[in-house]
């Protein structure tokens, strides 16, 4: 075997092996996430269980029921408004303060001929 096959056969051996050290670091990491993700998954389904309860649901229509009759929704409507108006006045703001792209966009784009 002359000295250049025999140095691509090296090569290549070092490669596979570093590839399957990378797949092992991968896969290590992958059961890592699945371990996390079935916590979430454990936890979502409690809560989709809870929330389908038919005492939670019941008590959430008497909630609305007594928030309806007093002035819960009004204060809730006046919350929402008040909210929209303070994101519309920050967004207008955002190239005054130096926080928003909005004027990156507008010059990036090229004026029509």
């Amino acid at each position: 075997m002359s000295d250049r096959t025999r140095e691509l056969a090296e090569r290549r051996a070092t490669l596979r092996l570093r590839c399957a050290v990378q797949r092992r670091a991968i896969a290590g990491e992958v059961e890592s996430i699945e371990a996390r993700l079935a916590t979430v998954d454990r936890f979502t389904g409690a809560v989709r269980s809870f929330a389908s309860h038919p005492a939670v649901v019941v008590a959430g229509v008497a909630a609305a029921i007594v928030l309806a009759r007093t002035r819960g929704f009004r204060v809730l409507g006046n919350a929402l408004v008040l909210l929209t108006g303070i994101r519309r006045l920050l967004r207008l703001l955002a190239p005054v303060l130096g926080g928003g792209s909005a004027g990156v966009r507008a010059s990036s784009i090229p004026p029509r001929p």
